[in-house]
């Protein structure tokens, strides 16, 4: 996993594809995908998660497509579409996805949280989880937001990165809880 920053943006790229899960609470705005992270869906992973608005969105799209990554969608390596869901706090900056993935490096931190008229963050586990318990630990990690006051409509990303483990799927919620609880506060 590779990650990109930029002010107002922050990119989780997973171009062999990764299991994640979402929680929204309050008007999901300026979101992108959502429904695909259900449980109940066809598409089992996705390509990168992207806190940032729609030019962000664009960018991460083309770069992961450019490069053969995304879900099926005929024989060819080019014939692909990039799961990307993203949520973006109305009133940040809207960064050049683009260049934010060629920046990308190494993931170094397992939470990024983006705070404006509404609040979106993204918890990483290194875990091998189904899509009900990404969305589980995502719907836990939510709970940071309200431990460090923030009260407007939110949406988190839970993003699993697949390793085996034997940490059991609540101590997992709590970890997530906790490093978002600390995204909040640095950002």
């Amino acid at each position: 996993m590779l990650v990109g920053r930029a002010p107002g943006a922050a990119v989780l790229l997973t171009p062999a594809g990764a299991v994640a899960g979402v929680d929204v609470r309050g008007a999901p705005v300026g979101t992108r995908e959502l429904d695909l992270l259900d449980p109940s869906t066809l598409v089992r992973r996705v390509h990168a998660v992207v806190l940032g608005g729609p030019a962000t969105v664009d960018g991460v799209v083309r770069w992961l497509a450019e490069r053969g990554h995304g879900f099926r969608v005929g024989r060819q390596p080019h014939e692909v579409v990039p799961i990307v869901p993203a949520a973006a706090p109305p009133g940040l900056p809207d960064i050049d996805g683009y260049a934010v993935c060629t920046s990308a490096v190494p993931l170094d931190t397992s939470a990024f949280a983006l705070i404006g008229e509404t609040a979106v963050g993204l918890v990483v586990v290194d875990a091998d989880l189904d899509p009900a318990e990404c969305r589980r630990v995502a719907m836990s990690a939510h709970d940071a937001f309200a431990r460090a006051g923030v009260t407007v409509p939110a949406t988190v990303f839970a993003v699993a990165t697949g390793n085996p483990t034997t940490t059991p799927l609540n101590d997992l919620c709590t970890t997530a809880t906790t490093a978002l609880h600390h995204a909040v506060h640095a950002s």
